[in-house]
């Protein structure tokens, strides 16, 4: 199964970078720098500094939301919400799109996506209260639409065969890549399904 690390830079117990350095030097096969929460000035400079640890290391990086910032770095996969990619479809990069539903996945994967991110798959602290949507519905997307599936949402390695099952090619995870003290192992778990 394809690991996914998803950033979260307010989890971190260590120097951001530091951290972005530890979790490619453990292999994941794809880094999401996500930092919602800054504007566009600030993410773009904080993505090209990610974007020389991940070059270090071989990792591919993929930007969030922000697809002109990717054009702009070279990376040429992004992952954006459904509404902004229903609005723009940015078929010009590899794109993930977050659903929500059956019903976004298959429109999204109709307007062009590569691939589609289904959560909550199971309850997270990320987003307490939020109920969790079950592997049923993910399983569902995959035969609908045939797309690579990844699944976000209290995944960990306890889960990871559960979603591989219900067709998922890849998990993403925030939380224990960001606090994780044996992230070997947490890749691992991921090679292992």
């Amino acid at each position: 199964m394809l690991s996914v690390a998803v950033t979260d830079r307010k989890q971190c117990r260590e120097p951001f970078l530091e951290r972005i350095g530890r979790i490619c030097a453990a292999g994941p096969d794809l880094l999401v720098l996500r930092e919602k929460d800054l504007s566009v000035d600030a993410y773009a400079a904080l993505a090209a500094d990610v974007k020389k640890v991940c070059d270090g290391y071989g990792t591919l990086l993929c930007i969030n939301t922000f697809t002109d910032v990717a054009r702009s770095l070279g990376v040429d996969r992004v992952w954006v919400p459904y509404r902004d990619f229903m609005e723009r479809p940015s078929t010009d990069l590899w794109t993930m799109v977050s659903v929500h539903s059956v019903e976004e996945a298959v429109e999204a994967c109709g307007k062009g996506a590569d691939a589609v991110v289904f959560g909550n798959v199971f309850e997270t602290t990320c987003k307490p209260g939020k109920a969790a949507r079950g592997t049923e519905v993910l399983r569902e997307i995959r035969e609908r639409t045939g797309a690579a599936v990844y699944a976000i949402g209290g995944i960990s390695p306890d889960n990871l065969e559960e979603v591989s099952r219900a067709g998922a090619v890849g998990a993403c995870m925030m939380s224990g890549f960001m606090t994780s003290d044996d992230l070997e192992g947490l890749v691992s778990a991921f090679r292992r399904v």
